[in-house]
């Protein structure tokens, strides 16, 4: 996974991985200046953007980008003059959690509304769905029944849970069995706060508090500084998405004990 800002071009690389081994050890012939900043950071700048172009071009095709990444390795190439920021991670961190939430527009419309936009989920469910894809707004996507396999192509969607390094969580809000047409709108959203905790209404509130300081610590912004702006971005909003859900469920005279 390659990116940059405009203090570095970051290469993210698996612990342990033979491109890693290999990286390493390519920086250590070839790069006069390179910095331990700890145990999963290492920077590389000697100058020389020839290396760097070498290094960068190495490591985007050895990751598997796909030719719609190509934006990507030009916009690091454009960067190579910054110093290289090589990103040691463990194989679990390179999973990315997303969460789709499924609603249903009618009979014959559905919206997944991503919690963050992410290429791999994008480009699977536009695959998936062939000409049922109607297109994607910020982080909505919409699909269209228009024959009879696309209710299958929806069963077999939310069967999926990971995809390639994506791990995919479903949000129901119109395939529920239970029918809240009687909840007040206020009791709405505190159901919507324990979804958004990885909950269920009327799970016990420990429960909840548990889950909750494991995702606040997971999204907390100072795990991502460094990274893109968008990324940050998304990181931030998530963050306080689950610090405001789980108040809400704390100071609600609903929540559960």
């Amino acid at each position: 996974m390659i990116s940059c800002c405009d203090k570095y071009v970051q290469i993210k690389l698996i612990q342990d991985s033979n491109l890693l081994k290999k990286v390493l050890a390519y920086a250590e012939k070839h790069f006069s200046k390179n910095y331990r900043l700890s145990s999963s950071v290492l920077i590389l700048d000697d100058g020389e953007v020839v290396k760097k172009n070498y290094l960068i071009n190495w490591c985007f095709h050895s990751l598997s980008h796909s030719e719609e990444d190509e934006k990507i390795l030009q916009d690091a190439l454009a960067h190579s003059d910054l110093p290289i920021r090589i990103k040691i991670i463990k194989s679990k961190e390179i999973l990315e959690k997303i969460r789709v939430k499924v609603q249903m527009l009618g009979t014959s419309r559905i919206i997944l509304t991503l919690s963050k936009r992410n290429k791999v989920a994008e480009r699977y469910i536009k695959t998936m769905f062939g000409n049922n894809y109607i297109g994607i707004s910020q982080n909505e996507i919409y699909l269209q029944s228009n024959n009879e396999y696309f209710w299958e192509k929806v069963v077999t969607f939310l069967g999926n849970k990971v995809i390639h390094n994506v791990v995919l969580s479903f949000e129901y809000s119109d395939f529920n069995s239970d029918d809240f047409s009687f909840l007040t709108a206020e009791e709405r959203k505190l159901r919507q706060c324990y979804a958004t905790l990885d909950s269920q209404f009327g799970d016990d509130f420990e429960l909840v508090k548990k889950r909750y300081l494991k995702l606040a610590k997971e999204y907390h912004p100072d795990n991502f500084y460094g990274e893109s702006e968008s990324e940050i971005s998304n990181y931030t909003t998530r963050f306080h998405q689950i610090t405001e859900a789980y108040k809400r469920i704390k100071h609600s005279g609903l929540k559960a004990h």
